[in-house]
């Protein structure tokens, strides 16, 4: 009688070459993302540092002799702008300013658009992208990463005489440029993650998967 055969796995063979490559690809996922962001950081804090230096009178350049100083001062300079223009005097400047802008034909278009922009992002009690949405782009039956932005559309639709809200579809993996769509409320399919979670996915094309998030928590 023949023995029987054995259940138990074969171990798996050694690849040195294999187990360099997976080594190489794992320290590369680890390190670059701090390298990439220590230099886009480094990139934004000389940029601002450049621009402010020449503004800071000469009595004082200790204080932008340090990498990081003109952000500092930047950063400083915004704040007492921000409480200023909370009193009296600082509204009367800003509506001042308001006013003379409005009589210039070209810019007060960009500075009403910059302005709204920004009181948007600053505002702390709103969000900018509302829900994350999937929505049927650029063609039926393909979907996209939406996020809903503006619920109040009335102005814009009122001709449509329909329920449309605002949803921005962003580019991957650059979400800074998309399309603005208005589209019909029962058209678009609510995702369960929170509009951050959403963006993570457009940035990297796809590629983080859920307990991946949950494990860099």
């Amino acid at each position: 009688m023949s023995p029987a055969p054995s259940d138990t796995p074969k171990p798996r063979e050694f690849h040195l070459l294999t187990w360099l490559r997976n080594s190489f690809l794992a320290g590369v996922a680890l390190v670059l993302p701090f390298v990439v962001t220590a230099w886009l950081i480094w990139i934004v804090v000389a940029f601002i540092d450049t621009r402010v230096e020449p503004l800071v009178p000469p009595g004082f350049g200790v204080l932008t002799s340090f990498p990081g100083g003109g952000v500092l001062l930047a950063l400083v300079a915004l704040t007492l702008v921000g409480a200023l223009a909370g009193n009296l005097v600082g509204r009367w400047i800003v509506r001042a300013a308001d006013t003379g802008i409005a009589n210039l034909p070209l810019v007060r278009t960009i500075y009403g658009g910059a302005k709204q922009v920004f009181k948007q992002v600053a505002a702390p009690e709103r969000t900018s992208f509302k829900q994350a949405v999937l929505v049927e782009f650029p063609q039926p039956g393909s979907y996209a990463i939406g996020f809903i932005t503006n619920e109040n559309t009335a102005e814009v639709v009122q001709d449509i005489g329909a329920d449309l809200v605002a949803v921005y579809v962003p580019q991957a993996p650059i979400p800074t440029s998309g399309f603005l769509l208005y589209l019909p409320r029962a058209s678009l399919k609510p995702l369960a993650i929170p509009p951050e979670e959403a963006l993570k996915r457009v940035i990297s094309l796809g590629l983080i998967r859920k307990e991946e998030d949950d494990g860099a928590k």
